[in-house]
């Protein structure tokens, strides 16, 4: 390793290197919790007997956040020994501490986390989880939109079908649901599938509950469609004097 003032900066990792940085950095971050891990305390964890210009520690910490996000892609591909990492500011401005929260092993999520951590980043990620929603949410509603005007432009039945189900779709956002594949929860479609299973045991164990949660689903869907339409309508009253429905 090149120390001191006037050393370069390396080039950013790549292939086999990343990769052999990535799983050291889950490992660095294991002996950081439960207090978590910031860029002094990586530097110092990491290269110990180094002593690194301003501009050298940037770019290793730099280094430790693209480690991360490759560590997060492969967790998210259910790789054997991969972690989930979440970041949460700390008391100093603009310090972030970077916690593992979970690791692969095998087909099993082994939860790696202290509870006290975990309430921390449970505050700071719900707060962005509201703000992350609505721009996903309004994301997913120009393009169901978008597709319905193109196709009664066009006629285009099946794309008009396509941006039907967008507005359609109902996200079940259940920590219980999350457990089972430590996912996002699950959606209608989700639902379907599984009622569609030719799964004998699935059938035996699960169908008369399936049904009864895909019922469910679908009224819930059906309600939440016609009070858009309803609330759109009197929106359109008040500020027009007119009404129009939903695509």
């Amino acid at each position: 390793m090149t120390t001191g003032r006037n050393a370069n900066v390396p080039p950013p990792l790549r292939g086999a290197s990343l990769i052999r940085f990535a799983l050291d950095a889950v490992v660095v971050l294991l002996t950081s919790e439960p207090h978590g891990l910031d860029q002094d305390t990586f530097i110092r964890n990491y290269f110990p007997n180094d002593v690194f210009t301003p501009v050298l520690s940037d770019h290793w910490w730099g280094e430790f956040k693209r480690a991360a996000k490759y560590s997060n892609r492969q967790f998210d591909n259910e790789e054997d020994g991969w972690a989930m990492i979440r970041a949460r500011p700390g008391s100093q401005r603009g310090q972030y501490l970077y916690h593992v929260i979970a690791i692969r092993d095998g087909e099993r999520v082994d939860i790696r986390q202290d509870p006290a951590s975990l309430e921390r980043l449970e505050d700071f990620t719900n707060r962005r989880w509201l703000t992350q929603t609505r721009s996903r949410m309004r994301v997913k509603a120009a393009e169901g939109l978008a597709y319905i005007e193109t196709a009664r432009r066009t006629g285009n039945a099946r794309l008009e079908a396509e941006g039907q189900a967008i507005l359609n779709e109902i996200v079940t956002l259940s920590p219980r649901l999350a457990a089972i594949n430590f996912d996002s929860g699950i959606v209608n479609t989700d639902l379907s599938e599984l009622a569609r299973s030719r799964n004998p045991t699935i059938q035996r164990l699960l169908g008369p509950r399936i049904s009864r949660a895909q019922q469910s689903a679908e009224r819930l869907e059906r309600d939440i469609n016609d009070l858009a339409e309803q609330v759109l309508q009197l929106q359109q009253i008040y500020t027009q004097g007119s009404q129009r429905q939903l695509p």
